[in-house]
């Protein structure tokens, strides 16, 4: 009988569990020191190696032929426990078992001595899924458990577990396994089953488990049963990664305000017998990543998806400013909250695009700061495009002081003064902010400014870049200076001109003037007599 592959290759000593070594070698050290203790919890997310930990404590305590505090795997007990037919190990799961009568009859059964093995140990999964009457009645045996008992608790949501309990358990926390131990743990597995697989493929795969073994490696199950020949193309088909063009379709209809298209094709997708509740779900996963894809540094490693889609989103993302993804992931968060509590989920769901694509029917706090953040990208776009704001109107003066007639201002306007000497230039502070915007509207543009430094000077950036290629660049292409100036601009919200930076030149030694000169000077000037000697 075939065998899944989390089950078979479930780790069967403390060494064989991957990510979790500051757990494991505590737990290594005290039983290998015989001082085990009465009472573990054990938390963490799914699939990070919580009932696997359990049940190499229950065998490690009671192992024949223990090997530096991990059990052999070899003598009855280890294999009784692992084939479930040893009577002194008894796993309860919390969610089916969480009465007030499961607890009463454990702790009757626990006051008894074990058969076999030399500790009685119980095993309760989901913990935090018992009623407050079975916390009551465990916490009374956990006061004053018999010698010969331990108990294991293990949840995913320690939260919910008393601090009464929390407190008489010895407490480990596992975290979620880093992908790069996921990836190296599948390679060894499917060299060992014979599996194909190629490393982009296990990167992937390893990013999709969020940090979980048994997820990882049932998804490889998957995949090996989908193609011989496992490919990036096999984990994206298997994962349900391919064909959602319809979220960024629907995204551009929002961004284009195009409220008809955006129904028309929850209309069409209606048809397919896709769920409304589960649509609105996608999308709010498809904004988190575009909010991902416009302002972190790294998207690829945020952004589960094939390295095409994950171009997509960053052109996408270039449509929406950061206060409008936001404001969007917040309403259908509000939407999809609203469709538990309604059975008019499509109703829900359509208002809620016609909120995304016109703000103004939204008058909550976020729809009005998406709406003042889109003004001014709006405004910050048109002075980069070189459109002059009217000159605010001066003050009124006094009534008691009369107004010069027309003749007299332009009899007294003052001949054109020249051109004010070059100010001072200063480093950019946001210059970091100006090159990540570039990364996402002009990739190119963005590399040949690499290393790159700016100095503002009154109305101009300056440029300091080492790289030749951006002179060329800059010479040869008028939407390379017309796209850096809107970048500046979009960031800035000042319209800057901009050129190259040359550095101040130092004086040479015969330009700088000698102290001693100085001085000689200033007793001249004072009418001192200085001999020299």
């Amino acid at each position: 009988m075939y065998q899944a592959l989390y089950r078979k290759w479930r780790p069967k000593s403390f060494d064989d569990v991957v990510g979790q070594e500051h757990i494991t070698t505590t737990l290594r050290n005290e039983i290998a020191a015989g001082k085990p203790a009465h009472a573990y919890l054990l938390m963490g997310s799914r699939g990070t190696g919580k009932t696997t930990c359990a049940k190499l404590i229950a065998k490690a305590v009671n192992c024949l032929a223990p090997k530096d505090g991990s059990p052999c795997g070899e003598c009855e007990i280890c294999k009784g426990i692992d084939n479930g037919s040893m009577v002194d190990v008894v796993e309860i799961d919390a969610a089916s078992n969480n009465g007030v009568d499961n607890i009463r009859d454990l702790r009757e059964e626990a006051n008894f001595l074990p058969n076999v093995t030399k500790y009685r140990v119980y095993i309760i999964d989901e913990v935090h899924m018992l009623s407050m009457g079975a916390v009551n009645a465990l916490l009374k045996i956990m006061e004053e458990p018999p010698s010969h008992v331990i108990f294991i608790l293990a949840t995913t949501e320690v939260h919910k577990i008393p601090a009464t309990i929390q407190s008489r358990c010895q407490r480990f926390d596992f975290k979620r396994i880093d992908s790069a131990a996921i990836a190296g743990r599948l390679r060894y597995v499917s060299d060992q089953e014979g599996i194909s697989i190629t490393d982009e493929a296990l990167a992937m795969i390893a990013r999709l488990a969020d940090g979980g073994m048994r997820d990882a490696l049932s998804l490889l199950d998957l995949c090996s049963s989908h193609s011989h020949e496992v490919t990036l193309e096999t984990v994206s088909e298997a994962a349900g990664l391919i064909g959602q063009d319809y979220l960024f379709d629907i995204a551009d209809a929002v961004s284009r305000k195009d409220l008809s298209a955006a129904l028309d094709l929850i209309g069409v997708l209606g048809s397919q017998a896709v769920e409304y509740d589960r649509l609105c779900q996608q999308l709010v996963t498809h904004y988190r990543n575009l909010l991902m894809a416009a302002t972190s540094k790294n998207p690829g490693e945020l952004i589960v998806c094939l390295p095409e889609t994950l171009e997509r989103y960053k052109t996408q993302a270039a449509a929406f400013t950061p206060a409008r993804l936001v404001y969007a992931i917040s309403a259908l968060q509000q939407a999809s909250a609203l469709m538990s509590r309604t059975t008019s989920r499509r109703t829900e769901l359509e208002l809620c695009l016609a909120r995304l694509c016109d703000p103004r029917l939204d008058q909550s706090p976020q729809a009005l700061l998406a709406r003042i953040d889109q003004l001014e990208a709006k405004l910050n776009r048109l002075l980069a495009e070189g459109v002059t704001l009217p000159a605010e109107v001066s003050q009124p003066q006094q009534e008691e002081a009369p107004a010069k007639p027309q003749k007299e201002k332009k009899a007294a306007r003052p001949s054109p003064s020249p051109a004010p000497p070059s100010q001072p230039a200063v480093p950019m502070e946001r210059w970091g902010e100006v090159m990540d915007r570039l990364k996402i509207v002009n990739p190119a543009l963005r590399g040949a400014l690499t290393g790159s430094r700016a100095f503002i000077s009154g109305s101009r950036v300056l440029i300091d870049f080492p790289n030749p290629v951006f002179r060329e660049l800059m010479n040869s292409s008028d939407d390379v200076r017309v796209q850096l100036k809107r970048a500046i601009a979009e960031v800035t919200g000042t319209r800057y001109g901009i050129g190259p930076y040359d550095p101040p030149k130092e004086q040479t030694p015969e330009q700088q003037v000698k102290p001693l000169d100085e001085l000689l000077a200033a007793a001249a000037d004072s009418g001192i007599e200085i001999k020299t000697m």
